[in-house]
């Protein structure tokens, strides 16, 4: 009796791992590996965007994508060098300024202020908005005639005449990042304030009592307690940024002239608007290669754990 026991013991714990674990793997290869896959896939076909046909063209996709004519190594695609340079700008600032934002106010909101809970509040506002309700709002703010903005710098005798920001290739794009720092700062700065809240205040103490300044308690106290918690925070922003379509269709559709045109605008121009799945398949596996080479380079500079040497 005590040997068929064991050996039920025995059983029972071989399956212990798979019986946990393996609902996960499954989970994440339904809704991550199986639509890498068909990414990956789609774009060696061509589909034709009347009949729906699909014929397979091999790497010819990121051919058409990469170079002009479609032709290996020749002259490069001006659409993939312009949208690629709108892409870079749009993340770029919108990252840096909302991350700066970002830890400035968690910095603040970390210290025992008066009504701190609800400041904390007010500031989650923005990130809970639907994208698109955001991007709605921003762009009635910037409207050239009836904007608020407009209103208030004319009304404010800041300026004598409405601006046309988003008639403007520039202005449209800085009016992008500003919606854009709006609506994501706030999660920054949950991330950022969680990551706070766990770095020890004996630390702080001890620092003070060596007379080390802030600067010198930020960079040898905080920040690397901070490091995983920017590592998410810089990560997940990225991600978004790179696959943002909710923000730049609504509020300029990538316009004026495409002067707003970035990667997810124009795969999703490509593959909905003019048909053709392939080449904006093709696009998808540059972002996803992009995505995953920014994230390694994060991993390397934030990866490491407190004190890690």
């Amino acid at each position: 009796m005590a040997e068929n026991t064991r050996s039920l013991r025995r059983r029972l714990d071989r399956l212990f791992i798979p019986l946990t674990v393996g609902p996960t793997v499954i989970w994440i290869a339904g809704i991550i590996l199986y639509p890498t896959l068909q990414l990956l896939w789609s774009s060696l076909f061509y589909t034709n965007p009347i009949t729906q046909q699909k014929q397979f063209v091999g790497l010819d996709n990121f051919a058409s994508l990469l170079f002009k004519h479609g032709h290996w190594f020749g002259t490069v695609n001006p659409d993939i060098v312009r949208f690629t340079k709108h892409t870079v700008i749009y993340v770029g600032f919108s990252v840096t300024i909302s991350f700066l934002l970002g830890l400035g106010i968690a910095m603040l909101l970390n210290k025992d202020l008066k009504g701190r809970g609800w400041i904390r509040t007010a500031v989650i506002v923005p990130w809970i908005l639907p994208y698109v309700m955001s991007g709605l709002m921003w762009r009635w703010m910037f409207q050239t005639q009836y904007g608020a903005i407009n209103g208030v710098l004319v009304g404010g005798g800041v300026i004598s005449k409405q601006i046309p920001f988003l008639s403007d290739g520039t202005l449209a794009m800085i009016a992008l990042i500003i919606a854009d720092v709006w609506v994501f700062t706030p999660f920054i700065i949950i991330i950022l304030l969680a990551g706070l809240q766990n770095v020890p205040e004996q630390l702080y103490d001890a620092a003070e009592v060596d007379g080390a300044s802030r600067w010198s308690r930020f960079r040898n106290v905080t920040y690397p307690f901070l490091k995983p918690s920017i590592l998410v925070a810089l990560t997940i922003r990225i991600i978004f940024d790179i696959r943002a379509l909710d923000l730049v269709w609504v509020m300029t559709h990538g316009g004026p002239g495409k002067s707003t045109e970035v990667w997810a605008s124009w795969l999703y121009r490509t593959a909905m608007v003019f048909g053709d799945t392939g080449q904006g398949a093709a696009l998808g596996v540059v972002m996803l290669a992009t995505t995953f080479a920014i994230v390694a380079v994060l991993y390397q500079v934030f990866g490491g754990t407190p004190y890690e040497t």
